[in-house]
C-alpha cells in the first residue's frame, strides 16, 4: 500500500493549523461553576486555544522542566508525569509540554500511590505536576520514589482563567516558538498513555506524535460530545478526533456529578453535535431514563469503547432509534474495526467491521469455538507497539466471526485475564488474589471477579486452619489483608465487605495443572453465587430487619454510613451539607453508600436508583430524598447419568463412512498418523518411535499454539527436553489446531489435505485434572468425536484407525478385584473424578463408534508412567515426583502399602506405535493396557532406595505425612509439593485393582497388575 499522509506531522502542528485555518472557529465548548450554580457552556475558539497553551508553554519553560542541552543540539526524549483534574486544562497542559519539546504521562486520578511512583520511574520522569487535589499523592509518590534512589520534583499545575478578566482574551499572549520541529516531533513520544499490565501496575504505553496524528485521522468527521476524561485512551482521542478534521468538541464540565439529568442538561444548551463519544456505564445510565434515550437518539452516531455494551440495552436503544456505532481498538494499536454501517437498513451495532486501512494489516487467528485473536500486522499507522519477533502485535482480544458475514466479528473477551468493568476500567485479579491468598494463612484460595460489571468480589475458599471459623469470624481474620491490597489496588478495583463471599471449606476449585485457577471454568462453576453476591450487593438481604428514623437519626445515620466509607481524612471535612461530589466521594464509595443504605433502610417496595448518591450529592439532600421515598412516596444430578447424557449427545454426532465405488484400500507401510499431545512426555516418546518407523511415511501433529510455526516448535522442544532425536522435515508435519471444535481449529484446506491421506489418528492430548467435573471434560470428548469423524470421512475403502489414550482411573471405581481387556458395562465403574468418569465417556463412544459406525478403534488404557529407561526424564509436575520434592519441605515421606506398578514412559510410547503400526488391522474394537506387569516391587524398596542414594528423611504414615504438608511453606514456587493437597484425597484413597494384561489382545492375558 502506499504510505500514508496525514494533515500534520505533529500535534503542534496540528493545533497551529487549526488556529491558522480557523481562527475564530469555536474548537471547544466547556463549563466552570458559575455564580448562580447554572449549567452554563463557554467556548474556545483555535485561537485560544493556542494563545492558552503559549501562555502555559512560557510559565512551564520558567520553571527549568527541559532538559539542559547545547545550542543548535536537539533535546532528547524527556517526559514530565501529570496527575490533575481531567478537564480541558489537562489538554492544553498537554500541548504545551509538547510546545517544550517534553511529553506528558497522562495518570489516571483512580492509581493507587505506589502505580503512580511506578508509571513515573518507568518513563524516567524528572517531574510530576500535579492538582492540588492530589498534593497527598504527588508527596506520597515522591517519598517512596525516593525510597528507591529516585528523585523527581513536584509542581503544583498552573491554571490560568480561561474566560474572563485575566484571560487569553484579555491578555496580551506572545506566541511561544516550539522547541522541536514537526519532522523532528514526528517519531517522538507525543504522550504516554497506561493500560493494564501483567504485574498488577498499569504499563505505560507511548504514543508518538505520528501515532497519534494517524490515529485521529480514521474519525467521523462530526462535532462532538463527549463525557470521558481525557486521560483515559478514548477519551483522549475523542477530542483530537475533533480537532484534527476542525469539528468543535463538547466537554462535559468537570465540576458537575455524572448524571443522566446533569448530561441532558449539558446537551440542551449545547450547539449542535453530531456524535456521542461514550462509555458503556455513560449509555447505560442514560438509557434508563426516557429523557436520556431521547437525548441518544439526537446524535447522528453514539460511539462507545473500552469495554462492552450490554445486549439488551443496546438492542432496546437501537429499536428506540439510537445509532450505536461500536469502535474497537487498543492503546498500542489504535482503532482497528467498527460497526460502520448504513444505520437504516443495518442494525448488527455490536458486529464490528475492519476499515479501509485497518483491512490490510489485521489478521485473524482461530483460537477455537470460532473464535478469533486479533493480530495487527507491523505497517499499520496508528500502531505504536509490538509484542512479536515479526513486529507484529497479538492483542489477546478474543472475537467471535460472524455466522453469515465473514468480514463481521463480535468482542467476546481477553485470552489474558484482565477483568473489564461495565465502566470501561479494568482490573488485574491475580495480584489481588496473590495479595489476599498470600497474607492470609486463613485463605486457601481467592477468586476476583467483576467482568462486566461495576465492581469487583472475590470468593475466597477458607483454608484448613479457617474450616471450623463462621463468616463473621473469617471476615474478622481477612479484611485486614483485603485492606493491604486495596492500597495497592486502583479505586475502580478495591473490594468492598459486602463484595467479599466465603466458600465452604472443602468446595473444589477448577484448577489448571499447574494448580493455578482456571478462570473461566471458577466463573462458570460460580456463576450463580456471583450472581447472588451482586444481587446482595445492589439490593440488600431481605431477612434483615429494616430500619425507619426521624430526619435527624437519618442524618446521623448517613454520616456515620459515609465516615465509614470513605475513611478518616475526607470524614474530618463531613457535615450535612457539604457536596460529597466536591469532597471526593468516588463512583464506588457512591455505591456502596447507596447499597447500604438499601440494605438496612425500610424503603417499601421502592429500590435506590444507582446514582442516588450524586443525585443528592449531601446527605441533608439524601436525607430529605429517603424520608420523601418513605412517605409515599434463590441437587446435584445424578453422575451416572450425566455420564450417559453425554456419550448420547456425542455419539448421536457420529457421521457414516462413505466410501467411493473403486476406493482405494489404506496404506499399510506408508501411513499417516494424526497424533495430538505431543508436546507431553508419553506423545513425544510415541512420536519418536512413530518417525522410527519405516511403515510411516508422516507424522501430522496437532497442539495448540498461535501459528503452524509455533506449534512445530514446541513439538521439537518437546522432543529436546526428553533428550530424543529431531525427526527429519519430511517425516513431520505440525498444525496449530485444537481438536475440540470444527475443522480441528484449521482452514477448509488445510483440514481436506488432511482428511485425504489419513490412515491412523492417536489422540493422546487430555487435561489432566483431578478438580473437574465431568461437565467441564465435556467439550474434550467432543474432541474425540471429530477427531473419530475425521476417521470416518477416509476416501480410503475402510475408515482410518481412531486410537485413544485413555486411563486405568476409567475402571477404578469397580468393585471387581481385576480388570480384564474390554469394555464396563456400567458408567459406575469409573473411578470418582471427573477426570476418570470423562475417559469412561471417551471408551463408550469408542464402542458405540465401532458397533454404529464401522469405526476401527483401540483403546490405550495407560497406568502410572515414570521417566524413560535411557535418561531418566520424568515429569516434575507429577504426582510422584512431588511427593519426593516434599523431603525438601516437611522432611518426610509417607508409608504406602502397595506395590508399585510404574511403567517406563518409552516402554509405554514404543507398545503404543507398535500396536498401531502393526500390519494386521485392529479388529473392530480393542482394549490395550498399557502397564507394567510387574508389581513384585514394594513401596518399601523404593524408600530403601532412596535413602541409600543419600537422600535423608522420616518414614511416617499417610495422615501424618499430609499434616506436614499442609502446614509447610504455601508458596507453590518455593514448595511445588503444596499442590499436591488439592488432589491427596483421590491420590490416596483409591481402591486397588488388578488389570490384566494381554500380547494378543484376546482379554486372556495371565498378567495382572495391582494399581
Amino acid at each position: 500500500m502506499p504510505a500514508s499522509t496525514f494533515k500534520a506531522r505533529s500535534t503542534t502542528e496540528l493545533l497551529e493549523l487549526r488556529a491558522r485555518e480557523q481562527p475564530n472557529d469555536p474548537a471547544i465548548y466547556t463549563g466552570i461553576p458559575e455564580p448562580d450554580n447554572a449549567i452554563t457552556l463557554r467556548s474556545l475558539t483555535y485561537t485560544a486555544v493556542l494563545r492558552a497553551v503559549d501562555r502555559l508553554a512560557w510559565h512551564y519553560a520558567s520553571l527549568d522542566l527541559m532538559p539542559k542541552v547545547a545550542p543548535g543540539e536537539s533535546p532528547p526524549v524527556h517526559s514530565i508525569a501529570v496527575l490533575v483534574t481531567s478537564a480541558i486544562d489537562e489538554t492544553l497542559l498537554e500541548l504545551a509540554l509538547a510546545k517544550l519539546g517534553l511529553t506528558a504521562l497522562l495518570l489516571s486520578v483512580n492509581n493507587s500511590v505506589p502505580a503512580v511512583a511506578h508509571l513515573t520511574k518507568l518513563v524516567k520522569a524528572t517531574h510530576l505536576i500535579y492538582s492540588p487535589k492530589f498534593a497527598e499523592e504527588a508527596r506520597g509518590a515522591q517519598v517512596l520514589l525516593q525510597s528507591e534512589g529516585i528523585s523527581i520534583g513536584i509542581v503544583k499545575d498552573k491554571r490560568f482563567p480561561l474566560w474572563g478578566p485575566e484571560s487569553m482574551q484579555e491578555v496580551n499572549v506572545k506566541a511561544f516558538p516550539a522547541v522541536l520541529t514537526p519532522d523532528q516531533e514526528s517519531p517522538r513520544p507525543a504522550i504516554y498513555l497506561h493500560s493494564s499490565g501483567s504485574t498488577g501496575f498499569p504499563k505505560p504505553v507511548a504514543v508518538t506524535h505520528y501515532g497519534l496524528i494517524a490515529n485521529i485521522a480514521i474519525n467521523q468527521d462530526r462535532s462532538g460530545f463527549s463525557t470521558l476524561p481525557v486521560f483515559h485512551g478514548y477519551g483522549h482521542f475523542a477530542l483530537f478526533r475533533c480537532m484534527y478534521p476542525g469539528k468543535p468538541m463538547v466537554l462535559f464540565p468537570p465540576h458537575l456529578p455524572l448524571t443522566s439529568a446533569n448530561i441532558c442538561a449539558v446537551h440542551a444548551i449545547a450547539r449542535d453535535c453530531r456524535q456521542c463519544f461514550a462509555v458503556p456505564y455513560v449509555i447505560k445510565l442514560l438509557g434508563e431514563t426516557e429523557e436520556g434515550v431521547k437525548m441518544l437518539a439526537t446524535f447522528d452516531v453514539v460511539s462507545y469503547a473500552g469495554a462492552p455494551l450490554p445486549d439488551d440495552l443496546g438492542d432496546r436503544l437501537v429499536a428506540a432509534g439510537v445509532n450505536i456505532l461500536s469502535i474497537y481498538g487498543t492503546t498500542e494499536t489504535g482503532s482497528l474495526m467498527n460497526s460502520s454501517r448504513d444505520f437504516a437498513t443495518d442494525k448488527e451495532w455490536n458486529w464490528v467491521r475492519p476499515t479501509p486501512v485497518s483491512k490490510h494489516f489485521l489478521e485473524f487467528e482461530p483460537r477455537g469455538n470460532n473464535t478469533y485473536e486479533v493480530v495487527v500486522k507491523d505497517g499499520y499507522p496508528p500502531k505504536i507497539e509490538t509484542n512479536r519477533p515479526d513486529g507484529s502485535y497479538a492483542t489477546k482480544d478474543l472475537f467471535l466471526q460472524h455466522p453469515e458475514h465473514e468480514d463481521r466479528y463480535r468482542y467476546i473477551g481477553r485470552l489474558d485475564d484482565t477483568l473489564v468493568h461495565i465502566l470501561g476500567e479494568k482490573t488485574n485479579p491475580v495480584p489481588m488474589e496473590l495479595g489476599i491468598r498470600g497474607n492470609s494463612p486463613y485463605v486457601a484460595e481467592a477468586i476476583v471477579f467483576g467482568a462486566g460489571k461495576p465492581q469487583t468480589g472475590c470468593l475466597i475458599l477458607p483454608s484448613e486452619l479457617a474450616k471450623d471459623m463462621s463468616k463473621a469470624q473469617l471476615m474478622e481474620k481477612v479484611w485486614p489483608v483485603i485492606e493491604q491490597v486495596n492500597e495497592e489496588a486502583p479505586s475502580h478495583s478495591r473490594l468492598l465487605p459486602e463484595m467479599i463471599e466465603f466458600l465452604p471449606y472443602g468446595t473444589v476449585i477448577p484448577v489448571a495443572t499447574k494448580m493455578s485457577i482456571l478462570r473461566p471454568a471458577c466463573y462458570t462453576k460460580f456463576k450463580d453465587l456471583i450472581e447472588s453476591v451482586y444481587a446482595r450487593f445492589e439490593q440488600g438481604d431481605p431477612g434483615t430487619a429494616k430500619k425507619r428514623f426521624n430526619r435527624n437519626e437519618l442524618e446521623d445515620y448517613l454520616l456515620d454510613t459515609l465516615r465509614k466509607t470513605i475513611g478518616s481524612v475526607k470524614a474530618a471535612k463531613l457535615d450535612r451539607d457539604v457536596d460529597l461530589f466536591a469532597l471526593g466521594v468516588d463512583s464506588l464509595q457512591a455505591t456502596r453508600v447507596r447499597n447500604t443504605c438499601q440494605k438496612d433502610l425500610d424503603l417499601g417496595d421502592h429500590v435506590l436508583g444507582q446514582n442516588v448518591v450524586y443525585e443528592y450529592p449531601s446527605v441533608g439532600k439524601l436525607a430529605n430524598y429517603i424520608l420523601a421515598l418513605q412517605s409515599g412516596r434463590t441437587q446435584e444430578g445424578d453422575v451416572d447419568s450425566r455420564m450417559l447424557e453425554i456419550a448420547d449427545k456425542w455419539a448421536g454426532k457420529l457421521e457414516p463412512h462413505v466410501s467411493s465405488s473403486g476406493a482405494k484400500a489404506k496404506p499399510v507401510h506408508a501411513r499417516v498418523i494424526v497424533l495430538t499431545g505431543a508436546t507431553g512426555s508419553l506423545g513425544a516418546h510415541i512420536l519418536h518411535q512413530l518417525v522410527s518407523s519405516s511403515d510411516v511415511r508422516k507424522v501430522i501433529c496437532l497442539s495448540r499454539a498461535a501459528s503452524h510455526a509455533e506449534s512445530k516448535d514446541r513439538v521439537k522442544e518437546s522432543l529436546k527436553l526428553r533428550k530424543l532425536p529431531l525427526p527429519a522435515d519430511d517425516k513431520l508435519d505440525s498444525y496449530a489446531g485444537n481438536p475440540n471444535i470444527a475443522l480441528l481449529g484449521l482452514k477448509q484446506v488445510e483440514y481436506d489435505d488432511i482428511r485425504n491421506e489419513v490412515t491412523d489418528v492417536i489422540h493422546n492430548a487430555w487435561p489432566v485434572n483431578f478438580n473437574l467435573s465431568i461437565d467441564s471434560f465435556d467439550e474434550y470428548i467432543g474432541g474425540s468425536l471429530n477427531l473419530m469423524n475425521l476417521c470416518l470421512q477416509s476416501p480410503f475403502s475402510e475408515p482410518a484407525s481412531f486410537y485413544v489414550s485413555s486411563s486405568i482411573s476409567s475402571r477404578q471405581g469397580s468393585p471387581d478385584v481385576t480388570c480384564s481387556e474390554d469394555y464396563a458395562d456400567s458408567p459406575s465403574t469409573a473411578g470418582g473424578t471427573g477426570y476418570a468418569q470423562s475417559k469412561w465417556v471417551v471408551e463408550e463412544l469408542c464402542q458405540r463408534a465401532a458397533e454404529s459406525a464401522g469405526l476401527p478403534v483401540g483403546v490405550f488404557r495407560i497406568g502410572q508412567m515414570v521417566g524413560d529407561t535411557v535418561n531418566g526424564v520424568w515429569n516434575e509436575t507429577e504426582a510422584w515426583p512431588l511427593m519426593f520434592k516434599s523431603v525438601d519441605a516437611v522432611g518426610a515421606l509417607p508409608l504406602l502399602d502397595e506395590n508399585p506398578s510404574w511403567l517406563p514412559v518409552d516402554f509405554a510410547g514404543r507398545a503404543i506405535a507398535e500396536i498401531v503400526t502393526r500390519d494386521q488391522l485392529p479388529s473392530n474394537s480393542e482394549v490395550y493396557h498399557i502397564v507394567n506387569p510387574n508389581t513384585s516391587a514394594s513401596w518399601a524398596d523404593i524408600l530403601n532406595g532412596l535413602e541409600s542414594s543419600g537422600l535423608h528423611f522420616d518414614n511416617v504414615d499417610i495422615d501424618t505425612w499430609l499434616e506436614r504438608l499442609a502446614t509447610s511453606d504455601q508458596d507453590g514456587s518455593r514448595n511445588p509439593s503444596i499442590k499436591l493437597l488439592a488432589s491427596a484425597f483421590h491420590f490416596f484413597h483409591r481402591d486397588i485393582l488388578s488389570f490384566f494384561t494381554s500380547p494378543s489382545g484376546d482379554n486372556g492375558g495371565a498378567n495382572p497388575v495391582n494399581r
